[in-house]
């Protein structure tokens, strides 16, 4: 049986005194809301931690509401299942609900959360293994070791995202809200990302994924898909979305605006 290592574990009830323990020890603590993602790897060794900060006991980061321009905020703790049920998301974001019910199992949905997904590890054939089988051919660079075994001769690590809510909230020009011991800070969901699969985000290690915003819908007509090696329960080998737009005397199909986003998996 896989157990979890040993860890303190901090439930606080406010964003404000999560980042607070989290700026104590940013490299050796970890924030978890779900745990679906967190707490196999953590067993698995992939993941580490002396400190586990819950973000669960945290009402202002949970929930869905509409804000004064008419974007929807969506608390980073908001489970996947909760957005999917939500009739408002339904009729305003339809191709986004589709994408984040086809993340996973009901089972995890009901658990799992939108700022969970949103930061979830990047996966690679080679790293997600067991200990055994993982040190039985080397460590990879994701590892700790000297090689990505994905591509030998890289100087990088290709392991890569697979979180399927990214692409359509990028295409949709969502924007994350950042907390810190120092405040808050806003930036477009797309610049949350590196190419990168060791240091794959671009916050800070002190950093919290309190809220997600979207955009009003202005008319925009949106689509997502998704490539899975089988047709049930599996992670994305792509998952692509765009979201268009057409000017009210625009005489041909051609979108006048348009976002594209795209993630291989």
């Amino acid at each position: 049986m896989l157990r979890l290592p040993a860890f303190q574990f901090h439930a606080p009830e406010t964003a404000a005194e999560a980042a607070r323990i989290l700026a104590e020890d940013p490299a050796n603590t970890r924030v978890v809301a779900g745990g679906t993602d967190l707490w196999p790897n953590m067993k698995r060794r992939h993941q580490g931690a002396k400190t586990i900060v819950s973000l669960r006991s945290i009402p202002e980061m949970s929930g869905i509401c509409v804000d004064d321009d008419g974007g929807v905020i969506i608390g980073a703790t908001t489970t996947l299942d909760s957005i999917t049920r939500n009739e408002m998301m339904q009729e305003k974001y339809p191709a986004l609900v589709k994408a984040i019910a086809s993340i996973s199992s009901p089972v995890l949905r009901n658990t799992g959360t939108i700022g969970g997904n949103l930061c979830l590890d990047t996966r690679c054939t080679y790293y997600n293994q067991n200990e055994e089988w993982r040190r039985s051919i080397s460590y990879c660079m994701k590892a700790e070791g000297e090689v990505c075994w994905v591509a030998p001769s890289s100087p990088r690590c290709w392991a890569v995202s697979s979180g399927d809510s990214v692409p359509m909230l990028c295409a949709l020009g969502a924007e994350i809200t950042l907390q810190s011991t120092e405040g808050e800070r806003v930036v477009p969901l797309a610049e949350l990302f590196n190419d990168d699969g060791i240091h794959y985000l671009t916050k800070r290690p002190d950093e919290i994924l309190t809220r997600v915003r979207v955009p009003a819908p202005s008319g925009e007509r949106a689509g997502w898909w998704k490539l899975r090696r089988r047709g049930s329960i599996d992670y994305g080998v792509l998952s692509v979305a765009v979201a268009g737009w057409c000017a009210a005397t625009c005489l041909t199909s051609q979108p006048q605006q348009a976002r594209l986003a795209q993630q291989p998996s």
